[in-house]
């Protein structure tokens, strides 16, 4: 018996080493592995990796210095004066400044980044391959040729140094790797011994302690120095503190054939190794005391290559792994996987927690326990497939084929069998003790104190999965068709059509409802009243596989979406809004979730006493810790990448001035945030064009199309893959100048045009205006005269006539006769007629000609015959011009009707009328010193039952003209007409009138 009991420990140790071996040691688990290769644009041969401050990650590859941002490599030139042909990038350095360093293949030693662009950093005597860069605690540069001898070289104070014997370093070693420690000391490791240079000293020291070539040197958060090389992963003894080098090192042993290691302490304190021949391990925290057993990642795990050869953890916490093949990242995963169940189909993973909170996986025949805060253990193997698992009071029952075992603390306490032995779907145990079972029959059996009994259900499905609701009551779901719930003496039976969730899928009960999981949404119901919510407004519900709530106040659900979470008040909130969204998260392929949901229709998710989560996943089983969950707080910074504009590419600068005429631009923009690149959510706009963010998702390219001439700022801000937002972003000035015909002075030049055509146009009409105003006045004053000429030859000639006949007979009647004083006094009242008559004759020819304004009126002064005690005087200013036919009738008609007044009313002694030529207008005053006109006249206007001044103004109107009167008793009066040029004159003036008096005329 004890050689069988030896055998069988044996055999369980082979196996758990085996196991762990294969797995790993958990790095599978714990985090997720995302690759990148050639036909994702990487560069060949990718030997050194590093990242600035401003987030980006540098690759330095056989192609040259490449950058990425998460999603494009951009190469970088080289310095000007680089060597023809050495373009192969074998180190690279971020300084504690940010400046990047960059080491050369091929004897083109090393270059600096300034401003964006590499300056040749004046290395003497570069090595054939830079293999590695190291900035000490002082700020120099240490710079390492591993593939020669005496190829170590510092750069401080701006000059370069070569560290030979004189620094205590053997000149036939090859340098394998240089460490800047805390403390300020310099480790060194060749190609067979440690050496270190204490802070201050300028000669090494030998430690004593014989390695293989290409070892590795790393410092851990507590200041230890760790070595890795062929013979194994160590701690160093504290050799500057006096310290020997052991006979005899204890290691955990790294692959024999490894070399060139690199090595890493990330954050969490976890050491990472790159051996070149073996893929990359992992030790996973190791102490002072022993590394710890690595796991291994190698190609048939997923690495790009097995000669990985840089290390680089990024400020997001992901770790980078440079390879020939390619580049792979590794991110700590929210979701793990359990490695001890990693065989069976897609049904037959079990999880059931018990009422302790202890969580029990069945595989097969197989079953597992975890406690709380402790990995899953073997418990037994029952030998037959577990068909069911559900809680009992103080354990589990596990089911299979026509009987039952219950298990309490990993031992079987009681065993049950039903008469007919048919297989279970499910089974559950009710608050007074009562065990029931649903079969595939399609009833329901359970077992009180008399025995076993059966149920029968309203409809012949099978029910795939029961347990109990709020109330107590037992509620299944029926072959994906219905819900039925066993109230007591009352059975409830909800179908699809009343659930209005089809394919049920999931059936959980809360303190408060049923909700029921569908591929075309989720319902509750809480014992009154169905509500739901549809995929079409919340798409990341369709079949939900498993729900379950936590005290933290969170709803948690499976689906083949990956894992949801959203806070269980917000859940319930959405059943009065189903249209709304709802905020949640979701946990993907990009978290761990590597499988889809179970066939099966039972549990898939449970909650264990530590608040941990278990999946079920037709790869295996998943585990999450909410209390751990890793999230992304850095703020991803943002770059403007490129600017096209019309098809051709501009460099991006603070203010980007554009050609003019610029119409079609597109600008690339990224964010710096690397943990999951695809993630990356952007919002931009163009100031002065758009008026509120546009949201693209995570599309890297702004267009515009149809740009008006402007000056504009594009601004872009982004939010890593946790939903961090930089909301500052970034921006840059866009000036797009008009051409020609955009610009101002065009469109002002086409509204001076535009409003000089209408001028003309306005010219042209009043030109033609005046023109049939000519013809008609023309055609009038014709008329005119024509009525003058018969009046004058028919009427009266023959009045003329008659008075000559009139008077030949008053000749011959004798002067004594009354007769002949009364024909004398007809004869003298007709020829007073007749000079009246010739007086209108006259009046309608009063404008012969309108070249002479003041001709015209001096013949109108003569007429009137002044008395020799009236003075008159015609004054002209400036250059007479011809007047418009029209104007000069109305002109000389106002003219002659104010002289007329002046001749009958004012008994003035002095006459003055002024004629002033100017080119915008003409000017007549008439001026006298007679004895004015009454106030009453002045005010009013005009004179009752007189139409003199009335008819003046009524003229003057007619001109477009301004009549002004003046008087006052005593002084006289002035009238003065101010008549525009355009309407006074007969053609407008080509030059200024030069204001020049002539001497008047005076007409006594």
């Amino acid at each position: 018996m004890f050689a069988v009991r030896l055998c069988l420990l044996i055999l369980l140790c082979a196996l758990s080493a085996v196991a762990s071996a294969r797995d790993g040691g958990g790095t599978n688990g714990k985090f997720t592995h995302t690759s990148w290769t050639s036909k994702d644009g990487v560069p060949a041969m990718v030997q050194a990796l590093a990242q600035t401050p401003d987030g980006y990650l540098w690759l330095g590859t056989y192609d040259g210095l490449y950058r990425f941002d998460g999603v494009s490599f951009d190469p970088i030139p080289v310095a000007k004066g680089h060597p023809r042909g050495s373009i192969p990038v074998s180190a690279l350095l971020v300084t504690r400044a940010g400046r990047l360093w960059v080491g050369y293949a091929g004897g083109a030693g090393v270059e600096v980044m300034r401003q964006g662009r590499l300056e040749r950093a004046g290395m003497p005597g570069a090595p054939g391959e830079v293999t590695g860069l190291v900035e000490d605690r002082e700020g120099a540069i240490w710079v390492v040729g591993g593939r020669g001898r005496k190829a170590l070289k510092r750069y401080a104070a701006g000059k370069w140094q070569s560290i030979n014997e004189r620094w205590g370093v053997p000149d036939d070693q090859a340098v394998s790797a240089v460490l800047s420690a805390q403390d300020g000391t310099v480790w060194l490791a060749t190609q067979s011994q440690i050496f270190f240079l204490r802070p201050g000293a300028r000669r090494f020291e030998a430690s004593g302690l014989m390695i293989s070539n290409g070892a590795g040197l790393a410092q851990d958060r507590a200041g230890r120095i760790w070595l890795s090389d062929a013979g194994g992963t160590r701690v160093l003894p504290g050799f500057p503190g006096g310290a020997k080098a052991p006979a005899r090192s204890v290691s955990k042993a790294t692959d024999r054939t490894a070399r060139r290691i690199s090595l890493l302490f990330d954050s969490h304190g976890d050491l990472w190794g790159s051996t070149y021949t073996d893929g990359v391990f992992r030790i996973d925290r190791p102490d002072g005391t022993t590394a710890g057993t690595p796991s291994y990642f190698r190609t048939p795990d997923g690495l790009t290559s097995n000669e990985a050869v840089a290390l680089l953890e990024d400020r997001e916490g992901n770790v980078w792994i440079a390879t020939e093949l390619g580049l792979d990242q590794f991110r700590r995963s929210n979701i793990e996987r359990i490695p001890l169940l990693t065989s069976g189909s897609a049904e037959n993973f079990m999880v059931m927690p018990d009422a302790r909170g202890d969580i029990y996986l069945a595989n097969g025949s197989r079953l597992w326990r975890s406690v709380p805060n402790d990995e899953p253990r073997f418990v037994i193997d029952l030998q037959d497939d577990i068909q069911a698992l559900c809680r009992s009071r103080g354990g589990i029952w596990v089911a299979q084929k026509g009987h039952a075992a219950r298990i309490e603390d990993g031992r079987i306490t009681a065993r049950v069998s039903w008469p007919d032995g048919k297989s279970v779907s499910s089974c559950g145990e009710d608050r007074s003790g009562t065990f029931w079972l649903a079969r595939q029959a399609g009833n329901i059996l359970y077992r009180d104190g008399q025995g076993w009994r059966k149920v029968d259900l309203p409809s012949r499905r099978t029910p795939l999965d029961i347990f109990f609701d709020w109330r107590g009551a037992i509620v299944g779901s029926l072959r994906r068709k219905s819900v039925v719930i066993l109230d007591g003496p009352r059975t409830i039976h909800l179908s699809e059509a009343d659930l209005g969730v089809a394919g049920i899928t999931t059936v959980f009960g809360n303190a408060k409802a049923l909700l029921v999981g569908g591929g075309t949404g989720l319902a509750r119901w809480d014992g009154h009243r169905i509500q739901r919510l549809s995929i079409s407004a919340q798409p990341w519900l369709r079949g939900v596989r498993g729900i379950v709530q936590t005290e933290a106040g969170d709803t948690w659900m499976l689906n083949n979406k990956g894992i949801a979470r959203v806070a269980t008040a917000d859940l319930d909130r959405a059943f009065d809004r189903p249209s709304a969204p709802i905020a949640h998260d979701l946990f993907d392929e990009q978290d761990g979730f590597t499988s889809r949901t179970q066939n099966s229709q039972s549990l898939q998710i449970a909650l264990g006493g530590d608040d941990r989560l278990w999946f079920l996943t037709r790869q295996g089983i998943l585990r999450m810790d909410p209390s751990r969950l890793e999230r992304n707080q850095i703020v991803p910074s943002l770059a403007i990448r490129s600017v096209v504009a019309d098809g051709k590419s501009y460099p991006v600068t603070a203010d980007l001035r554009l050609p003019p005429g610029t119409r079609n631009i597109a600008i690339q923009y990224t964010a710096l945030s690397l943990a999951i690149p695809s993630r990356v959510r952007f919002r931009y706009r163009l100031q002065g064009l758009d008026s509120d963010w546009i949201d693209p998702g995570q599309r890297r390219q702004a267009f515009y199309t149809n740009l008006a001439p402007g000056t504009y700022t594009f601004a872009v801000i982004a939010a890593n893959n946790d939903g961090v937002w930089n909301r500052k972003g970034t921006s840059f000035r866009l000036i797009v100048p008009p051409t020609f015909v955009q610009s101002k002075t065009f469109i002002a030049l086409c509204v001076v045009i535009a409003l000089l055509s209408l001028w003309l146009l306005y010219r042209l009409r009043l030109h033609t205006i005046a023109q049939r105003l000519r013809v008609r006045l023309s055609e009038r004053l014709a008329e005119r005269e024509r009525v003058a000429r018969e009046i004058h030859d028919t009427l009266l000639q023959s009045i003329q006539a008659l008075i000559l006949r009139f008077q030949l007979a008053v000749d011959d009647i004798p002067a004594e006769f009354p007769v002949h004083r009364s024909l004398e006094s007809t004869i003298d009242l007709a020829e007073e007629v007749l000079a009246q008559g010739r007086n209108r004759i006259r009046d309608l020819r009063i404008t012969e000609s309108a070249d002479d304004l003041a001709r015209m009126i001096h013949d109108i002064v003569e007429r009137l015959v002044f008395p020799p005690t009236t003075t008159v005087r015609i004054v002209t200013s400036g250059e007479a011009v011809s007047l418009n036919l029209i104007a000069a009738d109305e002109i000389a008609r106002i003219a002659n009707e104010a002289i007329f007044n002046v001749w009958r009313h004012a008994r003035a002694t002095q006459l003055v009328v002024r004629i002033v030529f100017s080119q915008p207008r003409l000017t007549v005053t008439i001026l006298d010193d007679g004895v004015g006109i009454p106030p009453d006249i002045l005010q009013a206007g005009y004179r009752a039952g007189h139409y003199g001044l009335r008819g003046m103004q009524e003229r003057a109107k007619r001109l477009d003209a301004e009549l002004s009167l003046s008087s006052s008793a005593g002084t006289g009066t002035e009238l003065t007409l101010t008549i525009s040029a355009r309407v006074a004159y007969a053609a407008q003036p080509r030059r200024w009138f030069p204001l020049r008096a002539r001497r008047g005329e005076t007409v006594d």
